[in-house]
C-alpha cells in the first residue's frame, strides 16, 4: 500500500458516508490491509460518530415531534 493510498484512506475514514469496506474497495485493497497499514483506523472511524449525530436532527426534545 503506497503512502498516497494511505493518505486517501485516512482522509475518507472520518466521513460517515464511506464504510471501511467501501474505502477498501475504492482503493483496491482488502479491509485487512487498511487495518494493517492504518493502526489508528478505529479511532479515525470513531471521530465520525459525534459529527454524524450532531447534524442528524433525528433527536428531538421531549414533548416535541
Amino acid at each position: 500500500m503506497t503512502e498516497g493510498l494511505i493518505r486517501a484512506a485516512r482522509d475518507m475514514l472520518p466521513s460517515p458516508e464511506h464504510s471501511v469496506t467501501t474505502i477498501a474497495r475504492l482503493l483496491g485493497v482488502s479491509v485487512g490491509t487498511l487495518y494493517n497499514h492504518i493502526p489508528d483506523l478505529k479511532e479515525l472511524r470513531a471521530a465520525a460518530v459525534p459529527r454524524q449525530l450532531e447534524g442528524s436532527g433525528q433527536c428531538s426534545p421531549l414533548g416535541t415531534g
